[in-house]
């Protein structure tokens, strides 16, 4: 193992990583736990065997062992329609919705994809909140049809935990995996890393430097990736896979071999011809690397990245824990050379063709995007004012946007976001808390016939359409005092209609010879009539407050009967 830490040494300087941990076992032996580098740059603090990093979702196979127990307890089939457990549940897909099986979810076959900012950016919503927005999120395939990896899916399959253990999927991971193994560093929360004395800090590379990140933490979607763990603590993990320790306490076989079984194929990607995944288990993609069968994932969060592989034909695992999430190619690196050197093999430089790979896509990204052609005849076309207001999506919440300067500034839960125009009414949304290359969505505004802004949509996932953030009516137009000033009778002539409420947040229009019909807020005072298309009210009012006509478009315009 001297070669290898020599190496680890080395490839900390070559990825410019500041510090990572790194656990090997061959045969129910634990070969290497050791750290390497700093967990903390600026305090100068070394990395342990016992430094806590976050895993990110290399916490998938966990949750997939969870599942696993409550299968061995009789309280769960894998095959089973997860309805039959959570009556609740509604996708936006019916027949998936009576379909979908833990199966399904726990190997990304589901049909949903991601939508992994709908989460993201509300990390105070539970994981019964996010169950109930899912019949809003739009799938991208059919049930079982193609692999799409989705953190939802795991998010869900924890709520089953919660909901059939009778306790939390934190409290009956704890109880039935973490503690059983003997792995009493690692935790579930940000909050609980911190405490330690001995974690990481993370770091990412931005605007060329590597310079100190926020911890994210997960909320609901814990069971997708909120681990923390160390590497002494991860070398009984990869003994529960690999063959030792007591594992077999807390897995059954059928459990660990269903993880390491292939459920769907995913996309081979043929670069490395030595190194291959063709399939994904419970939480482990499943390949060949160098002719030995692997079991392996990777976890990318806020400021950290891990590689965890298990050859389980040959009792060997490794696992590397890294606190910088821009420099991904090292994990891999260190992994595979761990596994070269435990297998006899002559080593691969897998470093240099990792670098080369990472380095085209950096450079590739921002050739992209100076190449992005924008039109320089194509100005803003509305003062910024008109954009302004809120804009929600039932599945991803509320979109406000204001007016700060000459620029809007939009926000959407705790993301850090700022919007730059492109040209006509599409902007830039850059989000800023990704390492590297600012991703930026192409966000347009929507306007109706009349041309007033009514909504905004956002390409947030390529595999389904934009999402829609329909435009909330504005305050007044939900105020009861001012839908209660709007009430009473209007002419026209001979013509009249009466305006009246209904509760105390909606208003009614009635018309001679036509029953009442709702009338739905808009931009001010403006209002639809339901099941009339095209058919609009607006109310302008005076210096006093009251009002002084009604607007009917296209029918005419009324005037206020005085008592």
């Amino acid at each position: 193992m001297e070669s290898i830490e020599r190496f680890v040494v080395e490839q900390l300087a070559t990825w410019e990583v500041p510090g990572c941990a790194v656990a090997a076992v061959r045969d129910g032996e634990v070969i290497l736990a050791a750290g390497f580098g700093q967990r903390d740059v600026a305090a100068d603090l070394p990395v342990t065997q016992d430094t806590l990093f976050a895993i990110g979702s290399v916490t998938k196979a966990f949750t997939a062992a969870t599942i696993g127990a409550l299968v061995d307890d009789g309280l769960l089939s894998w095959d089973t329609p997860i309805r039959d457990y959570l009556p609740g549940l509604r996708l936006a897909d019916p027949v998936v919705t009576d379909r979908v099986t833990v199966t399904d979810l726990l190997s990304h076959r589901s049909g949903m994809v991601r939508h992994d900012l709908a989460w993201i950016a509300h990390p105070e919503w539970s994981r019964a909140e996010v169950m109930r927005r899912l019949r809003f999120l739009p799938l991208g395939r059919d049930l079982r049809q193609e692999f799409q990896y989705c953190n939802l899916g795991y998010t869900v399959a924890g709520y089953l935990v919660d909901v059939l253990s009778g306790t939390s999927w934190e409290e009956f991971l704890r109880a039935r995996l973490l503690t059983p193994l003997g792995m009493n560093r690692s935790n579930l929360s940000v909050d609980e890393m911190r405490a330690d004395p001995d974690h990481a800090t993370g770091y990412e590379r931005r605007q060329g430097a590597i310079v100190p990140v926020p911890t994210r933490p997960l909320g609901a979607a814990a069971p997708a990736g909120a681990i923390n763990s160390s590497a002494s603590d991860m070398a009984r993990w990869l003994l529960a896979h690999a063959g030792g320790g007591n594992g077999a306490a807390v897995m059954s076989p059928g459990t660990v071999t269903r993880q390491h079984t292939p459920h769907m194929l995913v996309p081979e990607d043929r670069s490395f011809p030595e190194s291959t995944r063709y399939a994904y288990g419970f939480g482990w993609l499943l390949g060949q690397y160098r002719g030995h069968r692997i079991a392996a994932h990777n976890g990318g969060i806020d400021g950290f990245y891990s590689e965890c592989a298990v050859l389980p034909d040959d009792r060997i695992g490794v696992v590397v824990l890294t606190n910088t999430s821009s420099g991904v190619g090292l994990g891999p690196a260190v992994a595979y050379r761990v596994l070269d050197e435990l297998l006899g093999l002559e080593p691969r430089d897998w470093s240099a063709e990792f670098k080369t790979r990472v380095e085209a896509g950096r450079a590739g990204q921002g050739e992209a995007r100076e190449a992005r052609r924008i039109s320089p005849d194509a100005p803003l076309p509305r003062p910024l004012a008109d954009y302004a207001g809120e804009y929600e999506h039932p599945g991803y919440g509320t979109f406000a946007i204001t007016v700060n300067g000459d620029a809007l500034r939009p926000r959407f839960g705790t993301l850090d976001l700022t919007l730059a125009h492109r040209h006509y009414e599409v902007f830039d949304l850059e989000w800023h808390e990704l390492g590297g290359q600012t991703p930026a969505f192409p966000l347009t505004f929507q306007s109706d016939a009349d041309g007033f802004i009514t909504a905004l949509t956002v390409p947030f996932e390529l595999s389904a359409e934009p999402i829609r953030f329909d435009r909330l009516p504005d305050a007044r137009a939900r105020d009861p005092q001012v839908l209660r000033r709007l009430c009473g009778t209007y002419a026209m002539g001979p013509v009249s209609v009466a305006v009246a409420l209904a509760g105390d947040t909606a208003l009614t229009i009635t018309a001679p010879g036509i029953p009442p019909a709702e009338l739905r807020p808009g931009r001010g005072l403006r209002f639809d009539v339901q099941g009339l298309s095209g058919v609009t009210v607006e109310f302008e009012l005076g210096e006093t407050g009251a009002v002084t006509r009604l607007i009917a478009q296209p029918l005419g315009v009324f005037h206020p009967v005085r008592p």
